[in-house]
């Protein structure tokens, strides 16, 4: 029995001798095979995988930050925060940790603490282009754009392969209202890889925005066939066709971005201006009045529907829709100046005065409103006020304002 014993023993102790032995081949095992589940995105089964080796061998760093990369790509965030903390106690001096760690900060809203660590992955390595790149997407989600831009140039200097740096630079030169950068970025991105629809359907925003219509319609289709649900893509594509007076190419692909989202009050108010520039006045006052529907404080649809009306000679509604607009943005020059001309067409000069008064102190050389106001004062037998505005008119080449002239201020000086 003793000597039975005296074997067990030795098996037990031979035994556990020789899986402490085999201890870090097995977590080297485990950590190889949870590689190769992350790299095919399961993630669920390579951190099974990660815990196998950590429970093996729990003193490697890597172990922990590639169990947190897996957290991080199923949101798991505060997990992966753990995970990139513990490896970055085993070894503090491993840049990439923190720029991992940083990430986290950053999706849990700890901007401080995401910036801290993203400048000690720099310190550490001033050569990671990732470091910058992350750094530069935190600073950009802070509003420091100009900033954000110095990051992710220096991260596409350390690595031009990274295109998704190109991309985020884009967006952060177009917030800056660098369009002509954005555009450039994203040509750069289109021109090296398979890139997704909103690739093309940002680009063509862009360059809607530099009123190059040709361009933005051409990459606007280009997102529409790879994308056929999104009713941005659709509306902006109108946006486009509309400056180029494919008018009825503009109300059909409005009418696809409705079809996708009948609650789309921009495109409702797209559409109406399309049928406004047709002269379907009827129909463009329907989709103005949808427009409002759906957004009561949607200020254009207002003002577009104060100008069918106007054309539809229904002037007293078209005054009420142009002082709404005036009520909701007090330096909208352009209301102002349609309301005097219907206050005028319904006899009230002296109402209409007022507004051109005010086009004119905005826009001293406007001289359709010198001469709208002369004939204002003309109605209200202002003979002199209203000779000034029609010499004024004369002077700024307002052919219209000529006769006249001639005709009421034989005794007023032409300059």
């Amino acid at each position: 029995m003793k000597r039975l014993a005296i074997i067990t023993f030795v098996i037990i102790v031979i035994a556990g001798i020789t899986f402490t032995a085999l201890r870090p081949h097995l977590a080297n095992k485990a950590y190889e095979d949870a590689l190769a589940l992350a790299d095919s995105s399961q993630f669920e089964e390579a951190i099974l995988k990660y815990n196998k080796a950590i429970w093996y061998k729990n003193s490697i760093a890597e172990y922990y930050h590639s169990r947190g990369v897996s957290m991080l790509s199923l949101e798991r965030n505060s997990e992966a925060l753990a995970d990139f903390a513990k490896a970055i106690e085993l070894d503090s001096t491993e840049s990439n940790y923190f720029t991992s760690r940083g990430i986290s900060y950053r999706k849990l809203n700890s901007f401080d603490e995401a910036m801290a660590d993203f400048n000690q992955a720099i310190e550490l390595n001033d050569s990671s282009a990732k470091a910058y790149y992350h750094r530069g997407l935190l600073k950009a989600a802070l509003n420091q754009y100009e900033d954000a831009i110095v990051d992710y140039n220096k991260s596409i200097e350390l690595d031009g392969s990274n295109l998704e740096a190109f991309y985020s630079r884009g967006e952060t030169r177009a917030n800056i209202e660098d369009f002509m950068g954005a555009i450039s970025d994203y040509d750069k991105m289109i021109e090296n890889a398979e890139v997704p629809a909103l690739a093309y359907k940002q680009r063509g925003i862009f360059k809607l925005k530099i009123q190059d219509f040709e361009g933005a319609e051409k990459d606007l289709a280009i997102a529409a066939d790879l994308e056929k649900n999104d009713k941005e893509i659709f509306y902006q594509l109108g946006q486009a066709q509309h400056n180029l007076n494919k008018v009825d190419e503009s109300i059909e692909s409005i009418n696809k971005s409705i079809k996708l989202d009948p609650s789309f009050d921009l495109a409702y108010g797209s559409r109406g201006g399309a049928h406004l520039k047709k002269g379907n006045f009827k129909q463009a006052i329907s989709d103005f009045n949808k427009a409002i529907e759906l957004n009561p404080s949607y200020k254009r649809a207002f003002y577009g529907r104060g100008i069918a009306k106007a054309l539809s000679k229904d002037y007293a509604s078209s005054i009420k829709d142009f002082s709404t607009v005036i009520e909701m943005d007090k330096e909208f020059a352009q209301a102002y100046y349609n309301r005097a001309v219907s206050m005028a067409i319904l006899g009230d000069h002296k109402g209409a005065i007022p507004d051109y008064d005010f086009i004119i102190s905005k826009d001293p050389r406007n001289a359709e409103a010198y001469y709208n106001r002369g004939i204002s004062r003309m109605n209200l037998r202002d003979t002199e006020g209203a000779c000034s505005d029609f010499n004024r008119a004369v002077e700024l080449k307002y052919q219209p304002a000529e006769p006249m002239l001639k005709m009421y201020c034989s005794n007023q000086q032409s300059q």
